[in-house]
């Protein structure tokens, strides 16, 4: 049966006028169609097994299969191809994740959207890519209202779909069909859910629902695809698991909630590459170096690694180097038995390393450490084994660490400050995140999440005006999210108004103003021509395209080809 069904797979996939590839967890291509082979210009059964990163460098696959959330965008072969992808997660009944891509070339693309005369074509097309994801699948407009179903609705819902499309996705809940709505719960909280659905007629569902939103922000469709898990053998442990993922998500959210550190706020294209990077490396158990100046985010990204580990279900232990006393250090990193210590615990101590068994241990501030505790560590990390205060028995230990410090530790080992054969251990994957004033375009969006934290926090619901936030973009902060965080808050509750204006800013934000005493002389038209000159020149510079540039600066192309020009900007010398 499964071998018939996977040569009518194979059968839907030559058929299709567009490229589909399906990947692995771990971002091979597992299969493809003939498309995929014209597209890169490569035998078929040369890109099969092969890491999609090396056809489509700026794939976000294995984010979205970690993430649980669907991709779409423009994407450009070497060769200077063009092509929409569209990147969904699947969830196959044994819980294992995989990934779909789909590649539609430009001119298929533009004819679709431009000629009437192919909607037939592509409805035809959505329907066998909806048949080919999963059991069940279901589109609603923003209001839940459905707008498509496919062929499997009546087989698992005992629903025909024309007595489905039209109406409201809560008919199903309503006519008690299902026990729960997955639609109406993405368009309460604004986010991709899964649930467990009972129908009507006893069957078991996992349903992935998937929040689409345009290009103003707006939720403007919501994609549910459900996988059948009646079967008896296999019921208990997907039911189980999918708990374990809704407590988690559930668990997730609210500490998010409680703790507003710790989201994670990317937009600058240094700050995707460095995420990019930590779902690629997530899964491996290398030691990671975190560099940075202090308060850019090094205990956000240690964590955001743990949580999309395998490790993410045991502990994630901290300890910070310089923040404990010497004499103690030793006692926190590697534990005691009863009887070493006068006054100590009289049972003794499990140190926290191996308190992170099976889990990870983050050390911050490594530069820190002292440079006898460093031997230990070392030992640690070579070994595997940890040897408590006043004990002469090891104790094996499954550790991932991760490192962080603000210090030059290349320097530090030159000035025997740092042993350089623990810094040569550390230092198998270094991530450096760069200062907040290095990415100036993350400062409005981080400003954004920090009101929305302390307005909710404290009932208010102020807001910041464009003059404010030009003194917070071209602010130094020396003190990067931390001291941004800070900031806003005092904003928050000090500000006697809805809005917070330049006036309401602190008198050292106030005195750096984005224009230097030099220019003062200068016509207010020179000015502005001379700061958006400098503006586009610095964006210009971290994008591929003039489509990126426009779109992070919220202009369409015509509106960046035409100040290239006017600017006489040689864009192609920059690439």
């Amino acid at each position: 049966m499964e071998s018939s069904r996977m040569a009518v797979d194979q059968d839907m996939l030559r058929s299709l006028p567009f490229g589909v590839m399906k990947v692995d967890i771990k971002g091979r291509i597992k299969c493809g169609n003939p498309i995929v082979s014209s597209f890169f210009r490569i035998p078929l059964n040369e890109v099969l097994t092969q890491p999609i990163q090396r056809f489509l460098p700026s794939t976000h696959i294995i984010k979205v299969m970690k993430t649980n959330q669907m991709n779409v965008m423009l994407t450009e072969t070497e060769w200077g191809d063009k092509a929409l992808l569209l990147e969904l997660p699947l969830q196959l009944e044994d819980g294992v994740m995989e990934g779909l891509i789909l590649l539609i070339g430009q001119e298929m693309f533009e004819r679709m959207i431009s000629h009437s005369d192919h909607v037939a074509d592509l409805k035809q097309e959505l329907e066998a890519i909806m048949n080919l994801i999963g059991e069940l699948v279901t589109i609603t407009d923003g209001k839940g209202q459905v707008l498509r179903v496919n062929a499997a609705c009546e087989k698992v819902m005992g629903v025909k779909e024309w007595d489905f499309v039209g109406q409201p996705a809560s008919v199903l809940e309503d006519r008690m069909i299902v026990d729960q709505s997955s639609t109406k719960k993405v368009l309460k909280e604004q986010r991709p859910v899964t649930v467990v659905q009972t129908t009507k007629s006893g069957r078991r569902l996992i349903v992935n629902g998937y929040p689409i939103y345009n290009e103003t922000g707006n939720l403007v469709k919501v994609i549910n695809i459900s996988k059948d898990i009646t079967e008896e053998d296999k019921l208990s442990k997907q039911l189980e698991e999918s708990k374990r993922l809704v407590r988690q998500y559930e668990e997730e959210l609210s500490r998010v909630r409680q703790e507003g550190k710790e989201q994670i706020v990317v937009k600058s294209k240094a700050m995707e590459e460095i995420y990019d990077l930590a779902y690629r490396i997530a899964d491996v158990d290398s030691t990671v170096l975190i560099l940075g100046e202090s308060g850019v985010g090094k205990e956000v990204l240690a964590r955001n690694i743990h949580q999309h580990s395998s490790r993410h279900k045991e502990p994630f232990m901290k300890i910070n180097c310089g923040a404990i006393p010497e004499n103690l250090m030793e006692s926190e990193l590697f534990g005691y038995v009863k009887g070493t210590f006068t006054g100590g615990n009289k049972d003794g101590k499990t140190g926290m390393i191996v308190s992170a068994h099976k889990g990870t241990f983050f050390l911050d501030e490594i530069g820190e450490l002292p440079l006898h505790l460093q031997v230990k560590l070392l030992q640690v990390l070579q070994e595997k084994r940890v040897t408590p205060l006043g004990s002469t028995a090891s104790i094996e230990v499954d550790v991932r660490f991760i490192a962080a410090t603000n210090r030059n530790l290349e320097n530090m080992v030159k000035n025997g400050q740092f042993r350089e054969d623990l810094f040569y251990r550390l230092n198998v994957i270094p991530m450096t995140i760069p200062s907040l004033r290095e990415r100036k375009e993350d400062i409005p969006f981080l400003i954004d999440h920090f009101l929305l934290l302390y307005n909710s926090k404290y009932g208010k619901s102020v807001v910041m005006d464009q003059g404010a936030m030009e003194i917070c973009v071209h602010y130094p902060w020396n003190g990067n999210v931390r001291e941004l965080q800070n900031v806003v808050e005092r904003l928050v509750v000090t500000s006697p108004q809805e809005f917070i204006t330049d006036r309401d800013m602190p008198n050292n934000m106030k005195q750096l103003q984005p224009w230097s005493r030099e220019k003062a002389s200068v016509s207010l038209k020179e000015a502005v021509e001379d700061y958006e000159k400098g503006l586009l020149l610095d964006m210009l510079k971290q994008c591929r395209t003039m489509r990126e540039a426009g779109q992070k600066l919220g202009v369409d192309i015509s509106t960046i080809s035409r100040k290239i020009k006017k600017y006489k900007i040689e864009f192609a010398d920059m690439q």
